[in-house]
């Protein structure tokens, strides 16, 4: 055994390193399962003898290697996940619970490392978004007190984050009397560092009405599928759906399509809840930008 060896063997031994219950159960399955019984006798004994070898391989994976080998440690950095993606993290939190109202505020800010000002706007834009969420909420409980019952919601979720494009979904579900849901999507452009709204990913604004078509299309079909379905196109009275906006919600899905959310009352009456609509990559090839085409895969 040479120097090295006896090292790292020491450094194991030294290193704080608790096997998971999981990996101790299934060691026990294994030794409990082997045919022969004199080995099973001495399962208690091999036990912690395959736990410090199992110690020791991941005290070499995971601090020893990093720091002799170059190429490893470099694989590491080259990992998106540790290196190339941007970090959201709740930077805070608002709680309220009573009997009658109820509120569970997280609060996401982006970190890109290089703080670029896209990350910037949408971190302000959310704080204000959530803080003026948390200021109607008090001052209804005060309003309403113990005469009617509330609550309000706020979470967020990652749509995408490569190293090309980042996506934040931001949901507000409200309950008073019925529930309603809706949400705001931010996105930047990596390459650019650049945020992005709908209009920024086209050619010309022939676009709107090109996907407010097909969206129309697609809640005709849906009606004609199903009479359960209704959608404000083609009502009698002419309150319809009229087109989508250059800001309006998109996120892209893991298909490489378009797709357009509605919140509950955009597009059909309240039962309906919110819709979304898959605008299909085939007819967006055409009016697409160039600098955008690789959104859809």
């Amino acid at each position: 055994m040479n120097k090295f060896d006896k090292k790292l063997r020491k450094a194991a031994q030294n290193e704080k390193f608790e096997i998971p219950e999981q990996v101790k159960t299934k060691l026990e399955n294994t030794l409990h399962s082997l045919p022969d019984k004199k080995i099973k006798t001495k399962r208690i004994k091999l036990l912690p003898q395959i736990a410090a070898a199992a110690a020791c391989f991941i005290f070499v994976m995971l601090f020893v290697l990093p720091n002799v080998s170059v190429t490893y440690a470099q694989s590491f950095e080259n990992i998106p996940v540790l290196n190339d993606i941007i970090r959201v993290v709740t930077i805070r939190n608002y709680f309220y619970s009573d009997d009658y109202h109820e509120m569970k505020v997280d609060i996401p800010e982006i970190d890109d490392k290089q703080n670029t000002e896209a990350a910037q706007n949408i971190n302000k834009d959310v704080t204000a978004l959530t803080e003026e969420i948390v200021k109607e909420f008090y001052k209804e409980v005060e309003e309403i007190g113990n005469d009617g019952h509330g609550a309000v919601y706020v979470d967020y979720d990652i749509v995408t984050n490569t190293d090309k494009w980042f996506t934040l979904k931001l949901t507000v579900t409200s309950v008073r009397g019925s529930g309603s849901v809706y949400f705001k999507y931010y996105h930047i452009n990596r390459e650019t560092g650049e945020n992005v709204i709908l209009s920024d990913l086209f050619k010309t604004d022939v676009y709107s009405g090109i996907i407010t078509e097909n969206i129309k299309e697609q809640m005709r079909n849906r009606m004609k599928s199903d009479s359960d379905l209704t959608y404000w196109v083609d009502s009698a009275d002419g309150f319809d759906f009229a087109a989508i906006s250059d800001s309006h919600n998109f996120y892209i899905n893991e298909d490489g399509n378009l797709v357009i959310p509605f919140d509950k009352y955009e597009v059909a009456p309240g039962y309906m809840g919110h819709s979304e609509f898959v605008i299909e990559k085939a007819i967006l090839k055409n009016i697409i930008k160039e600098d955008y085409k690789f959104l859809l895969k």
